[in-house]
């Protein structure tokens, strides 16, 4: 044992554990170790409309829809969303006055005039902003105290529209037990010490101690030795905002429903619909989760699952209902799982799966093929077999595409938004990629997530691609600031970047023809 880490274990005993969950403590501490914010594919309103369709809920259209979003941080979640839909409006609040001043210096810099960054607590949102079609919660119901809990589902039953749609993910137990079991020991050895760096130090170190303390007393106990391994691992916005976070109450699902009951909201769905699928669950825990209602059936699956965390939307009470939407109304692409299974000369596998009888070839393996060289492009799917000279199928194609979702080897779309995947002479790249592309290698894409560019002259185009440049004019530039790329080369350059560009979902479609959508 370390000198350093010895005396933090005397201290341990000697000072008072601080769990101050006041407004000035939570944001004092996003202050002194910043929230890693992120854009959350899950959260963006075209996929809650998408998830609330396919369970019966007529969403409001995407296009023109309000959203508000509590606990934004700097706007990296919310800025994407007003960028990819500027007829929608946005608004944010946080109590980090840092997080926020960076958020605003981006929206200036975008010349957004759709959405609001709002310092303050979520309760106290002015009756201004109006209501809302979607609010957002990602990151918040766990880790707040009971009160702005109930304040969350409070604002929640006031603002939400009639037909709104709620966003909370949580930390949900079983599956957080042993979590909370290495957090535990994490707060008694770090929670005298007051500086926000030491204490991340200090849970480190005890963390890669533990991991490595030897054999456990019993076997499953080396699953919580696993749990330090991963905490050791963790970034500081990790470890300060989850690990260590104060307050940080995993709750059952049936609680968390019973909560929202309280204030006039149900739960509708997951907000990803492939996670209450029952793929991977044995046949005896599948016959026991028929026999139950449907609430019970997700707290159960929990059980099954050892789940957790949860991105679970809710609904208003009283909120219209109705039956599932048609995916023939529905756009589609590949998802992640198809385009993984690509890369690996695996599409026939996920093809078969689907029509078992072909042995991994057919109609479907021919759609599965189109939509992962088409990607990101988003198809209507009531002319999909026209667009992409794809079928017969063995079955009705809506059935081939309901089962490909649930398996998560599509994405379906109730509103994909405006890309390009064939680009014009001037092509346009998304307005906040190119303003991120100037002072970092992450940009965001408009399917919401971000990507890493690794190449630095194309690092360097991106910025320039803003529909004032034909391709001409771009090599121009590329002789000017390229620093290994042959000057004979630079047109080719610009044609390939440009390509990768639109694979990568960040060209802005322009207009009709050469358009397909994604998100």
């Amino acid at each position: 044992m370390t000198a350093a880490l010895a005396r933090d274990v005397s201290e341990t005993f000697a000072m008072a554990v601080t769990t101050d969950t006041s407004n000035a403590a939570l944001a004092l501490r996003y202050d002194q170790i910043p929230y890693d914010a992120l854009p959350h594919r899950a959260t963006h309103p075209a996929r809650l409309a998408t998830a609330a369709a396919l369970a019966g809920h007529p969403a409001s259209p995407v296009a023109r829809c309000s959203v508000l979003e509590v606990g934004c941080s700097d706007g990296s979640n919310l800025i994407p969303m007003a960028v990819s839909l500027p007829t929608a409006r946005f608004v944010g609040c946080d109590l980090s006055p840092r997080a926020l001043a960076a958020g605003r210096r981006t929206i200036e810099a975008l010349g957004l005039t759709n959405v609001t960054l709002v310092e303050g607590d979520l309760a106290a949102l002015a009756p201004v902003h109006g209501e809302f079609d979607f609010i957002v919660a990602h990151g918040v119901y766990s880790w707040v105290p009971p009160e702005v809990r109930d304040a969350l589902f409070a604002l929640a039953a006031q603002r939400l529209a009639r037909d709104g749609v709620l966003y909370v993910s949580f930390n949900v137990l079983p599956g957080c037990r042993l979590r909370q079991a290495a957090w535990d020991v994490l707060h008694q050895h770090v929670d005298h010490i007051e500086e926000a760096h030491a204490r991340l130090d200090g849970a480190r170190a005890l963390a890669r101690l533990v991991a490595d303390g030897g054999v456990a007393t019993h076997e499953a106990d080396q699953a919580l030795r696993a749990e330090f391994r991963a905490i050791a691992q963790h970034s500081d916005s990790e470890l300060a905002h989850d690990d260590l976070a104060v307050p940080n109450d995993p709750v059952f699902f049936k609680a968390f429903v019973q909560h929202a009951a309280r204030h006039g909201l149900r739960y509708l769905a997951e907000a990803e619909t492939q996670t209450s699928d029952l793929a991977g669950i044995s046949d005896a825990a599948k016959n026991y989760l028929s026999t139950l209602e449907p609430l019970a059936r997700e707290q159960y699956l929990d059980f099954f699952r050892l789940r957790r965390f949860r991105q679970s939307l809710l609904v208003r009470e009283d909120a219209p209902s109705g039956a599932t939407k048609p995916l023939g109304a529905m756009h589609v692409s590949a998802n992640v799982t198809l385009t993984a299974a690509a890369a690996t000369s695996g599409v026939h596998k996920l093809a078969r799966r689907l029509d078992p009888a072909s042995g991994g070839g057919g109609a479907v393996r021919k759609l599965l093929d189109a939509l992962v060289a088409n990607q990101p492009a988003a198809y209507e799917i009531a002319s999909l077999e026209e667009t992409l000279h794809v079928g017969p199928f063995p079955r009705p194609l809506e059935d081939v595409l309901a089962d490909a979702y649930r398996w998560a080897i599509i994405d379906l779309h109730v509103h994909p938004s405006g890309l390009t995947i064939l680009a014009s002479d001037r092509p346009v790249a998304s307005p906040l990629a190119r303003l991120q592309a100037r002072t970092n290698d992450t940009v965001t894409t408009l399917l919401h997530t971000q990507i890493a560019i690794a190449d630095v002259n194309a690092l360097r185009l991106l910025p320039l691609v803003d529909g004032t440049r034909d391709r001409a004019a771009l090599a121009a530039a590329v002789k000017q600031f390229a620093l290994d790329i042959d000057p004979s080369r630079a047109a080719h350059f610009v044609d390939y970047a440009i390509e990768k560009f639109a694979r990568l979902g960040l060209l802005l479609a322009e207009g009709p023809a050469g358009t397909a959508s994604a998100q």
